[in-house]
């Protein structure tokens, strides 16, 4: 009995709780990225005024 070798338990669910967190972390970047181009281009006032819809 004493030589009995217990299996290791090989979990799940820490891939899948990295795979939320880098998912995260990349739409994190796109999102402060896509934020500060449309402050970019607000902030530009060399650019042509938007058509005027009426």
């Amino acid at each position: 009995m004493a030589d009995e070798k217990i299996p290791e338990r090989n979990y799940r669910w820490p891939w899948f709780v990295l795979a939320g967190v880098v998912l995260g972390v990349v739409l994190m970047i796109v999102w402060v990225g896509y934020a500060a181009l449309r402050e970019k281009e607000e902030r530009n006032f060399s650019a042509p005024l938007p058509a005027q819809g009426r």
